[in-house]
């Protein structure tokens, strides 16, 4: 039976200022977001879920290379389509991906065996200290009526239908506060859309 870290244990080993660097990345892709839409309100009513999707990705993206720049135990790392955060800890080394969730904490992905295998979570067990790794997603919460980017939010699976928990992330800029969702409030298991993705499928690796 595989044992997982805390998501108080994972807050712990990321640090301050990688938590920090997320919460204020995603709250001026928010930003960008708003300002976008004023400025481009008949561009703006064009875009596709997808669309959305990719834009607001890029924006968290541009904002994740500015704020871990001078974070010297993270690393950010572009492969073509894919882009993950690795961040080492002194128990475990993060590998993350950034990913918009839903209200139950669904994230979506197209089936690449990349994607499958980053959504298992890796055996820690007999893993000498410091080598052990954790998959992670941060993102946030997309409310899909509104299309408006809602809380920061960091999540921790093994296997496409398994959500172990899922946090919101504390902004400064705003009354978010650390609350971990997990149990009677998360479906116990819930179905992540695969198949259909609503996202670029050749930019699958990166969503």
């Amino acid at each position: 039976m595989k044992s997982y870290p805390d998501s108080e244990q994972v807050l712990g080993g990321l640090g301050d200022k990688v938590k920090d660097a997320f919460a204020e990345s995603i709250a001026a892709a928010r930003d960008d977001l708003a300002e976008y839409r004023d400025a481009f309100p008949a561009w703006a009513a064009e875009h596709r879920p997808r669309g959305w999707a990719n834009w607001i990705h890029d924006r968290i993206w541009a904002h994740l290379e500015v704020n871990l720049e001078d974070v010297g135990h993270t690393h950010l790392v572009e492969q073509g389509p894919t882009r993950e955060i690795l961040i080492e800890g002194a128990e475990y080394t993060y590998r993350m991906r950034v990913k918009r969730h839903d209200l139950a904490g669904h994230v979506r992905t197209y089936p690449t065996q990349g994607a499958l295998e980053f959504l298992d979570q890796p055996p820690t067990q007999l893993v000498l200290e410091g080598l052990a790794q954790v998959h992670l997603i941060v993102g946030y919460q997309w409310e899909a009526e509104s299309h408006q980017i809602g809380p920061v939010v960091l999540s921790l699976r093994d296997g496409a239908n398994n959500v172990i928990w899922l946090i919101e992330l504390e902004e400064s800029v705003s009354s978010l506060d650390v609350v971990d969702i997990k149990g009677p409030s998360l479906p116990a298991r819930p179905q992540v859309k695969l198949p259909f993705d609503d996202t670029d499928s050749s930019a699958a690796g990166q969503r």
